[in-house]
């Protein structure tokens, strides 16, 4: 899709959207072997008449799973333009692909403070803050690839 971007006014609302940490006993005293599972999630969704919302999310788990189970999601939304709004079929737009494509400051917007709010969480409790270093969203009404690959 061609100027994306022209359909929405400037200003886009940013919010948090959900936390969740649950602590998982660790039930064997072997420390090797874990393995941290990061993802991250687009998912975008119609708010008709209004705009278009952005959910991104990121999951981090260890494999096998004890410690924690941490999901962090920021959401954006993407106000229509009302001269604009009704000059196209939203229903057949790839929504994510067409925000990761046109916003990608807002992208990096939404991982910052999802990445912020994951570090400041896992050190809570004195340990060293978690940092993961964003990889390629996986959305289920789209996907994201880095523009750089």
């Amino acid at each position: 899709m061609e100027n994306f971007a022209s359909y929405f006014t400037k200003d886009s609302k940013i919010m948090l959207e959900n936390v969740s940490y649950e602590s998982v006993p660790v039930l064997k005293e072997q420390t090797k072997g874990k393995k941290l599972d990061c993802k991250d999630s687009i998912v975008a969704s119609i708010k008709y008449p209004l705009g278009v919302r952005i959910v991104f999310n990121r999951r981090m788990t260890f494999d096998p799973e004890e410690l924690f189970v941490l999901s962090v999601s920021f959401s954006a939304l993407l106000k229509f333009d009302p001269e604009k709004r009704d000059l196209v079929d939203w229903r057949s737009v790839d929504l994510v692909k067409e925000f990761t494509r046109a916003f990608p400051t807002l992208l990096a917007t939404l991982n910052a403070r999802t990445t912020l709010l994951v570090a400041q969480i896992t050190s809570a409790a004195g340990a060293s803050p978690l940092i993961p270093i964003a990889a390629r969203p996986q959305g289920t009404t789209g996907s994201y690839k880095n523009p750089e690959q």
